[in-house]
């Protein structure tokens, strides 16, 4: 069994943690959330480049970004209180629709 998938998701998950530090740094910002943020950059672009050495730019590409969509606008929803218009919401379900054929 191939270990892309989890590494593909594990870098859409840190970089779906920067993307939230970032959204926080205007409520607290100070050098740890700062050092959280280059940290998890970091972090996720190292799984990354390992999930590219076995495997399709997009492929790859594809299966990050669709799991940040569904991360982050969970995170949205539950941590900031935000709302998704139908467009909105319409929009997040074609990325996971083409996510998953991609993989397919």
């Amino acid at each position: 069994m191939s270990m892309i998938p989890i590494i593909a998701l594990g870098s859409a998950g840190l970089y779906s943690v920067a993307m939230i530090s970032m959204k926080f740094w205007w409520k607290l910002p100070g050098l740890g959330l700062g050092l959280l943020i280059v940290a998890t950059l970091l972090a996720a672009a190292t799984l990354e480049l390992a999930a590219l050495r076995d495997e399709r730019l997009g492929i790859i590409y594809t299966g990050i970004l669709g799991a940040e969509v569904v991360l982050i606008a969970i995170a949205s929803f539950f941590l900031f209180g935000e709302s998704f218009s139908y467009r909105e919401g319409l929009g997040i379900a074609l990325v996971i629709a083409g996510t998953a054929l991609a993989w397919a």
